[in-house]
């Protein structure tokens, strides 16, 4: 039963990527408590739409600077643990005040028709395979976690010739045949459902990355933010990550 507004706003930052199950479960938070969830998504390099290649102009974290620019949220939501070790070290984060709300597992993705035939990882080790990967965010570093394990860092090395500016990007460049592959998420089905393939990787070979949500240190409302931040952790709001393709344990 949803009850009568009480005046409150909590305020979240999310990575792009992460907003679709996350404004479904703000939406049932709110009618099952009253208090109001504002969503607002990084809009800087990380979260283009289009197909940015790195330049070295960006720190790599613009995430983290973005939230610390605003100073107006409570929570952060992001697609990897890593940015928000890396808040809690920045004074960014609170420490101790986090949450893991699901997983989401790594896969190959390809444009639409999969016109090099990529099967598996090894595949993208073949000559003129053109490989794409991100260099900020929650996809930083995956290639190389997938590859080290296979022994396969020399030869897919060769044949990278995409850095990206984040999820968003590398989607992007994959859509519309910038590369012929690139390292993401099996969730990213959901972004691009027309004009990109998810190709899954055998389960010796998944790399999981946890999408967690962490209070920040201007919080004006830690009481609130910190009901909203264990509701995502609970079962009714992982049913609408795993919708999106999440994996829930």
């Amino acid at each position: 039963m949803s009850q009568e507004p009480d005046n409150t706003t909590v305020r979240i930052f999310s990575a792009r990527a992460c907003a679709a199950p996350l404004e479904k479960a703000a939406k049932l938070f709110e009618e099952q408590t009253g208090i109001k969830v504002e969503i607002s998504v990084c809009s800087r390099h990380c979260a283009k739409p289009v197909a940015e290649e790195a330049t070295g102009e960006t720190g790599g974290d613009d995430f983290l600077l973005e939230i610390a620019d605003a100073g107006i949220h409570d929570l952060a939501i992001a697609g990897a643990e890593y940015l928000l070790d890396d808040g809690e070290v920045r004074g960014i984060v609170q420490r101790g005040q986090r949450r893991t709300i699901a997983y989401r597992n790594s896969a190959i993705i390809v444009p639409a028709g999969n016109p090099k035939n990529i099967r598996c990882v090894e595949d993208m080790a073949r000559p003129g395979v053109r490989v794409g990967v991100s260099v900020i965010d929650c996809l930083k570093g995956l290639w190389e976690d997938i590859c080290g394990r296979l022994n396969l860092l020399d030869k897919i090395r060769k044949n990278i010739c995409y850095y990206a500016n984040g999820c968003i990007a590398i989607v992007e460049a994959v859509a519309t045949s910038e590369v012929d592959a690139a390292f993401a998420w099996t969730a990213f089905k959901h972004l691009e459902p027309e004009r990109i393939e998810i190709i899954e990787m055998p389960k010796e070979q998944q790399v999981l990355r946890g999408t967690c949500v962490g209070m920040l240190s201007f919080t004006k409302e830690p009481e609130s933010a910190k009901r909203f931040m264990d509701f995502l952790a609970s079962p009714e709001s992982r049913k609408f990550y795993k919708e999106y393709g999440w994996v829930v344990t």
